[in-house]
């Protein structure tokens, strides 16, 4: 059997150029990284963690489950406005063979070169398996991307399309015996586990944005942490959800696992939010508007009609 400084090994070897680069001084190998961060900026961290048989398959290929581990967590540097920077990636595993530590380390390394993060360390460990992922960011002072500061008035937007990922997941086997290499973005099972972080949209965004939120847990359900934030209600028309080509925008605006980006802007930013749309080719749909309410929340309507849309993804 591997040892766990063998694995370690093996994995930072696959990692390649993506475990050292600029700002890092200290990389995987001790005890901690040592991370240099650009002058007059301020660190964004998050950390998503992800368990088998809830957040992927538990069958699924390895380095699909690390490319879908390290997109995700990646997400919410995207919702921060951050420039995505370094990451830690702790795997648990009941055991670990060293085939699938490489194919694993490979998905990490397929992210992180295409997000334009450093791998700076992590963690080995024995039991249930799961994934967790912290990712480093940083901003100009001042200029972080908050949910708490949509104002009445403000527009609301929602970048992409929603629904692709709930597609994928009606057919579990089918999900758990893709492959990396096969899969294509914009299909349903892409959607599923090669989420694309709206990384330069989010940087560009500062300074437009009132406030933003990435849809993890499912529109209905992150727009409502975004309104309680804020301290306003919003109405959202479900007509005009964008949805993925065989998504029920009620079934969109419900469903998590999405990973395009929310955010409320004053009308005014309506023609440079047109402008961003097509200088990064995403797609950036205005579904509604915040206003004064309580309780906090959202009202959807379709066809004029108030609907009650379901709560979304719950943890517990």
């Amino acid at each position: 059997m591997t040892g766990e400084f063998q694995l370690i090994d093996a994995m930072v070897a696959v990692l390649g150029e993506v475990a050292g680069g600029s700002g890092v001084i200290v990389g995987p190998g001790d005890d901690a990284a040592v991370l240099a961060l650009p002058p007059s900026h301020q660190l964004v961290v998050s950390t998503d963690t992800l368990v088998s048989g809830r957040h992927f398959p538990a069958a699924a290929n390895a380095d699909l489950i690390g490319y879908r581990s390290t997109a995700v967590a990646t997400s919410d540097l995207a919702a921060m406005g951050a420039e995505p920077a370094w990451a830690t990636v702790s795997l648990t595993a009941p055991e670990l063979r060293r085939d699938w530590a490489e194919a694993f380390a490979h998905g990490v390394a397929q992210a992180a070169r295409r997000f334009d993060l450093k791998i700076v360390g992590g963690n080995l460990a024995r039991g249930p398996m799961n994934v967790s992922v912290t990712v480093h960011g940083h901003v100009p002072p001042g200029e972080a991307l908050r949910r708490d500061g949509a104002r009445t008035g403000d527009s609301l937007y929602v970048t992409g399309a929603l629904g692709g990922a709930h597609l994928a997941l009606a057919n579990q086997r089918a999900l758990a015996d893709c492959r990396l290499q096969d899969l294509d973005s914009r299909t349903p099972a892409g959607r599923y586990w090669l989420p694309q972080p709206r990384l330069q949209l989010g940087v560009w965004l500062r300074g437009i944005a009132s406030a933003a939120v990435d849809i993890s847990d499912g529109l209905a359900a992150d727009l409502a942490h975004l309104c309680q934030a804020s301290g306003v209600s919003c109405n959202a028309d479900l007509d005009a959800v964008p949805t993925a080509e065989g998504c029920d925008a009620l079934d969109a605006a419900s469903a998590g696992d999405d990973y395009e980006l929310a955010f409320a802007a004053p009308p005014a930013q309506a023609p440079r939010i047109a402008a961003l749309a097509a200088e990064t080719n995403v797609a950036i749909s205005r579904i509604g508007e915040m206003v004064d309410g309580a309780p906090r929340g959202v009202v959807w309507k379709r066809a004029g009609e108030i609907v009650q849309a379901p709560a979304g993804y719950r943890h517990f």
